[in-house]
């Protein structure tokens, strides 16, 4: 609802407070209105007009949902829960995402809507730890190169598979072998590999560019640049899209699939509760994919949270983040069992010999699912379609969170120079992230050329493997120990770094969330925070050592990759995680250079990114509010604050 009106005097009739500059909670003036919690309401007005905001609360939980659902929920998770245990990890899983998922989400969208920030600057506050910011935007870098490259296989599919099933399950091309079988995942796996990629003997040899394959990874980066051309107000309106489009056609998906003859000893074998898959691997499986398949750790949910108002409740759109992610896992995993039982009725054989995972289940098995299905062109254009929104989603999140960390290194200083107007979609500010986008699109489809090579699959399977496989829990860990112990101006008090996060948060969802169930919840975050998440990522860590979980040997299919691609993916991974320790060295050093030691634990300038919201601001810098009576009583206002950007 909109604020309450105040009642307004000319400060000149009121003399200047001269007490102490202490602490105090500053007031709103009359140019901003108490957040809301409707989109549509008088509190979706442009709070930051130098950076920007979301045009409606709703594109912010609809972006982070796309961030968090993606391709692996179709190709990945189904697999995962079949391997280990079936309904039991369900259930398993479930309570892992209530009491591990939904804190780290809420830590990072938190922070992000406190600072404005995107990772890199967000982490400022802790600097002996800023590399965290750093070491993520790197990592989704890497990712964001070859991820796209997967987009582009999807849409060759969507284009030309699409409308000629047949071919791709026929065994009457040149690309065939003599062992090949009709309408067979064999058959579609030769159209695969022999003719889409043209794979190559080994990553030694890399071979030429596939044409059609680099002319979708030009459209897949040009589809990302649009997406991102104005920042948070673009990418808002595709979200649109790139969310509740997918989620409807998988509901779709599954009502076609569930009716389908063999789809009950499909669903059966995916629920059925067992513990023969539970053995020693089975943790550190779920705490790996409940890391990967919310994207946690990457910094995503911290950059789309940055264009929050600051006032935004966080809480309730993590817990829906959070919710609808498994609901659409749970409907993913359905649907691709359905789809399993009946390929095992069509061939005749039981479900575990037609399961796959990863791309080779869009790419192989699907293609001959849909090859039998009566209308099955239109249902894999729908497949497809549905697969390349998914991955296209979380493609721009991964590039929004490179491109909004760079912008935010930028000086305030140099962008006042830069042509433009000082807000809305012309402002220099969303011109600089438009031609920091390019530029980034364009960098990035170059670095990603030899994923489109012919044996770019070899080396898509080497940085993929490498990249992230513990590198986001390592963040995770760090960001708890960051908040919740480093935080901190000084330590004249038990846990002052937890109080003092604990304090930011509720000064920022003082207006719109419930006192009694932000304090339960915020609560519970916090024993999170502080205790089991730091431990649970410790573990994993041990669990990845003690278990050899380290990729010290790769396949791909029946090719086993020589000895050096680990030197190569040993490099790829500490790539990220160098720059902790990096840039710790450089804060600790510029600190003692510019004689503030004391920096390096708490700058003297950190808060949020616009003066008003700050709590911090002296009250001899501040016009005094004039008084107020209140039953014959004076009461005295708190100073307003000039909407001053930093």
């Amino acid at each position: 609802m909109a604020s309450p009106p105040r009642t307004e005097t000319s400060p000149s009739s009121v003399p200047m407070h001269t007490g102490p500059t202490h602490v105090v909670v500053v007031a709103t003036d009359d140019k901003e209105s108490a957040p809301c919690c409707c989109c549509c309401d008088d509190g979706c007005e442009e709070e930051n007009e130098e950076r920007g905001n979301w045009s409606c609360n709703f594109e912010s939980i609809l972006a982070s949902i796309s961030n968090a659902i993606g391709p692996g929920y179709l190709w990945v998770m189904p697999y995962v829960i079949y391997r280990n245990g079936g309904g039991a990890f369900v259930s398993t899983y479930l309570v892992m995402q209530m009491f591990i998922s939904f804190p780290i989400v809420y830590l990072e969208m938190a922070l992000g809507q406190y600072t404005s920030q995107g990772p890199i600057r967000a982490w400022r506050g802790v600097p002996i730890l800023q590399g965290i910011g750093v070491g993520m935007v790197v990592m989704s870098a890497i990712l964001c190169i070859y991820y796209n490259s997967l987009v582009a296989q999807m849409l060759y599919y969507l284009f030309y598979v699409t409308g000629d099933l047949n071919r791709a399950t026929s065994c009457a091309n040149v690309w065939n072998t003599a062992g090949c079988a009709e309408q067979s995942p064999l058959a579609a796996d030769e159209y695969f590999n022999n003719y889409v990629l043209q794979l190559s003997d080994g990553i030694d040899n890399m071979g030429a560019v596939r044409g059609p394959l680099a002319g979708f990874l030009i459209l897949a980066w040009l589809l990302v640049a649009v997406a991102l051309s104005f920042g948070a107000k673009s990418l808002g309106k595709v979200a649109y899209v790139t969310t509740l489009v997918p989620i409807v056609l998988i509901v779709v998906m599954f009502i076609r699939a569930v009716s389908l003859p063999g789809a009950s000893e499909g669903l059966l074998y995916l629920l059925a509760p067992s513990t023969a898959g539970w053995n020693s691997n089975i943790y550190p499986a779920m705490i790996t994919h409940i890391v990967h398949r919310l994207s946690l750790g990457y910094g995503g949910y911290t950059t789309l949270a940055s264009y929050n108002r600051f006032h935004n409740n966080v809480l309730r759109d993590a817990i829906l983040v959070v919710f609808i992610d498994f609901l659409v896992m749970w409907f993913c995993a359905l649907t691709t069992f359905s789809f399993f039982g009946y390929l095992a009725y069509e061939l005749g054989l039981s479900i575990e010999n037609v399961v796959a995972t990863g791309p080779r289940f869009a790419f192989v098995t699907m293609v001959t699912v849909l090859s039998r299905l009566p209308s099955g062109a239109v249902w894999a254009g729908l497949f497809f379609f549905t697969i390349f929104l998914l991955g296209y989603g979380s493609q721009i999140v991964l590039v929004e969170t490179v491109v909004t960390s760079l912008s935010d290194l930028v000086p305030t200083s140099l962008i006042k120079n830069l042509p433009g107007r000082e807000s809305g979609l012309l402002s220099r500010r969303t011109m600089l992230h438009g031609v920091m986008t390019v530029a980034v699109c364009f960098l990035f489809f170059l670095l990603g050329l030899p994923y489109v090579t012919q044996g770019g699959s070899y080396l898509l399977t080497v940085v993929d493997s490498y990249n992230s496989i513990i590198q986001p829990h390592i963040f995770i860990l760090l960001e708890c120990v960051a908040l919740t112990y480093l935080y901190c101006a000084s330590c004249n008090r038990c846990c002052p770094a937890l109080n003092r996060w604990m304090s930011d948060l509720s000064h920022m969802l003082q207006h719109v969330c419930c006192f009694c169930c932000a304090t339960v919840v915020n609560g519970m975050a916090a024993v999170a925070w502080v205790y089991y998440i730091p431990i649970v990522m410790l573990i994993h860590l041990i669990f990845v050592g003690i278990l050899d979980l380290w990729p010290h040997q790769l396949w791909y299919g029946s090719y086993v990759f020589p000895s050096w691609v680990h030197v190569l993916g040993n490099f790829i991974a500490s790539t990220s995680l160098i720059m902790i320790p990096l840039v710790t060295i450089i804060n600790i050093i510029i600190a003692f250079v510019r004689g503030q030691p004391g920096s390096i634990i708490s700058p003297p300038d950190w808060g949020p990114y616009l003066t008003k919201h700050r709590r911090d601001v002296t009250m001899d810098r501040q016009p005094y509010r004039p008084v107020q009576h209140v039953h014959g009583q004076p009461r005295s206002q708190a100073p307003t604050v000039d909407d001053t950007k930093l």
